[in-house]
């Protein structure tokens, strides 16, 4: 399954009766997310919201038809939650919490890879496509319809983002926060690879940050004669060498994790960086004006 959401998704939401689970089923149900079951152990027979709450992902999957999984458990017991709706059978799994083991995402990753599933995180807000679904808690009204795909290894920064998109009247295609630990349910790669076979997306917006190297392959990606348009922010331009910053992943581990040398590579990849937030709505017009100015010269 495409981590790309619409309404056709049926969506069940493991540790349903925490305070997290609970604010999203009524937020995301208000937003138009078909949140058809809950999962939680001893408290099935009981209802969220109107939506029913079972003991486990298989018998909440034969009730309901659920194919998708938005998980809303502390750390410890990420693990056994979203490895119980991938072995379940969901083909789209969500994982918001941070301070996730990195063991446990190979883990969760391998399963992933063995039973044909998508995972999205950890230490993700999760994912949007404005006007029809969310599988997250990001704030709906940051986001509009369009066609942008963006990328985040930042949750607060992807809302920002987005909204100054919004404000200008660039929509939005899909938003996934890819989150910002070392080890990714779906990269950056993966995402701009949906995002490239995807007929509704105009351009690719990337949001990184200084460490790691998904940067690489956005870059990779902007090379590409067949590449669609990418503008790109990257944050932590000040940031002092050899401390973490924010997430387990933003520690500049060499010069090329450095915020120069990443604006060096998409520059010279050709994509269109922003200076700074304040200026990723006309770095986002630019990558889009040079698809424009090929569509002219394809058609002379």
């Amino acid at each position: 399954m495409s981590i790309l959401l619409d309404r056709a998704n049926r969506v069940l939401v493991v540790g349903v009766t925490g305070q997290m689970g609970t604010f999203f089923v009524d937020d995301a149900r208000r937003y138009g997310t078909n949140v058809v079951a809950g999962v939680s152990p001893g408290r099935e027979g009981t209802a969220v919201a109107g939506v029913p709450v079972f003991a486990g992902v298989r018998a909440a999957r034969e009730a309901t038809g659920a194919d998708t999984a938005i998980v809303f458990v502390p750390p410890s017991a990420v693990l056994g939650g979203a490895l119980e709706a991938i072995e379940g059978g969901c083909r789209l799994v969500v994982v918001t919490a941070d301070e996730l083991p990195v063991m446990d995402t190979i883990e969760l990753k391998a399963a992933a890879l063995a039973h044909g599933a998508a995972l999205v995180g950890p230490n993700s807000p999760g994912i949007i496509s404005p006007g029809k679904a969310k599988l997250g808690f990001m704030p709906s009204f940051c986001y509009a319809p369009g066609g942008l795909g963006v990328i985040s290894r930042s949750g607060s920064l992807s809302y920002e983002g987005s909204k100054r998109l919004t404000l200008a009247g660039l929509g939005q295609s899909t938003v996934i926060g890819i989150g910002g630990d070392p080890v990714k349910g779906t990269t950056a790669a993966q995402a701009l690879k949906l995002f490239h076979d995807d007929p509704e997306t105009a351009a690719v917006v990337y949001l990184g940050e200084i460490g790691g190297s998904e940067e690489l392959f956005v870059a990779e990606y902007a090379r590409r004669p067949d590449a669609k348009p990418v503008a790109a922010l990257i944050v932590g331009r000040t940031a002092p060498p050899g401390r973490k910053m924010g997430h387990a992943g933003a520690l500049i581990g060499s010069r090329a994790e450095s915020h120069a040398a990443k604006v060096e590579l998409l520059r010279g990849a050709g994509v269109v960086v922003a200076a700074g937030l304040t200026e990723l709505v006309a770095a986002t017009r630019a990558a889009l004006a040079t698809r424009a100015r090929g569509t002219a010269a394809a058609a002379r």
